[in-house]
């Protein structure tokens, strides 16, 4: 009778070790988290393409940075050039008479357009014009609120007779004096302020819009 209840225990505590050792633990993949939803959002930056991440899928967003625009290859901004027709006063082959004509004129600003009606009067498209300022040398030219100074230099071969002086001297101010914003003109060689320009003639300073054409 002992011995049968001795073997009853001994069974029964193998059969509890048995079910104890038959119990599983609890799996990793229920203690740990998945990785990728613990992952904070983030961005990185690489060669001008912003990669963000989002913490909930894990989906991976490219976005192409723009930038700031570049400005090579943009053209600077140009002086603009203006054109325009002007009269310009020549003699005739035998310096009889002021001859009337018309020249274009290419500048981009006042000063410019006197300097260039200036020079117009140094050359002719005809040879039946005869420029009377082809030899004078312009030095300077400035102009300021109205007044114009011109500074030449004469060389004796640009010398002329009494009657071929004064319609030099009608033809310079009846060229610039046709901008109505001249209103005086000093005539100066090589800086001096002269009796005389070819020493026949007097010579104003200045020779003021309303004295000459009166």
């Amino acid at each position: 009778m002992i011995k049968k209840m001795g073997c009853i225990l001994i069974l029964s505590l193998l059969m509890i070790v048995g079910l104890g050792c038959g119990e599983k633990p609890l799996s990793e993949a229920e203690t740990l988290q998945d990785p990728i939803a613990n992952e904070a959002e983030g961005s990185s930056t690489t060669n001008g393409t912003t990669s963000t991440v989002n913490a909930n899928n894990g989906i991976v967003v490219e976005v192409e940075d723009e930038g700031t625009p570049s400005k090579e290859g943009v053209p600077g901004v140009e002086d603009s050039i203006s054109s325009e027709i002007i009269k310009v006063y020549y003699t005739d082959m035998q310096a009889m008479e002021l001859i009337e004509t018309t020249e274009e004129i290419n500048f981009s600003n006042d000063e410019e357009k006197y300097i260039a009606a200036f020079k117009a009067l140094q050359s002719s498209k005809s040879s039946e014009f005869i420029p009377l300022w082809e030899k004078i040398e312009l030095k300077t030219l400035k102009f300021n609120n109205g007044d114009m100074v011109i500074d030449i230099h004469m060389p004796d071969e640009a010398r002329l007779g009494s009657g071929g002086e004064q319609f030099a001297l009608t033809a310079l101010t009846s060229t610039l004096f046709q901008f109505e914003e001249v209103n005086s003109i000093d005539l100066l060689v090589d800086g001096q302020s002269v009796e005389s320009l070819m020493g026949h003639v007097d010579l104003l300073h200045p020779m003021l819009r309303e004295d000459v054409l009166q």
